[in-house]
């Protein structure tokens, strides 16, 4: 089970993958909350451990690049949008598969909701 500040970077990292659009909201428009709750009760441990890992490094990355200085919730917009464009064409197959791993889970989350389902169908 993930702590409650966790969940807050992960959505901040959702926001920045899946923002809106003109004809879907993202995925920061809707709740994730019985995601959350199917999540922490089905998941294998491996998967939430890689997620937590994930999140752990993509936050705090940024941090320690000269070029961002601030952690992934502080970057601005166009900032966090730049930081994952190039974490995902790292020459780091970690890196990019700490990205790959998180934009799953965000499809998950975001197809999970009934709502969304409707509007893609």
């Amino acid at each position: 089970m993930m702590f409650g500040f966790e969940k807050k970077w992960c959505h901040k990292l959702f926001d920045a993958m899946m923002p809106s659009s003109s004809s879907m909201p993202g995925i920061g428009m809707i709740s994730l909350d019985k995601f959350w709750n199917e999540f922490d009760q089905s998941a294998p441990p491996l998967m939430k451990l890689g997620l937590r890992f994930s999140i752990w490094y993509l936050t705090f990355r940024p941090f320690f690049s000269f070029k961002y200085l601030r952690v992934f919730p502080q970057l601005s917009s166009s900032s966090q949008n730049l930081f994952l464009t190039q974490s995902n064409e790292s020459r780091l197959y970690l890196e990019r598969q700490l990205v790959t791993t998180l934009k799953a889970v965000a499809c998950m989350a975001y197809f999970d909701n009934p709502k969304i389902r409707l509007m893609v169908e």
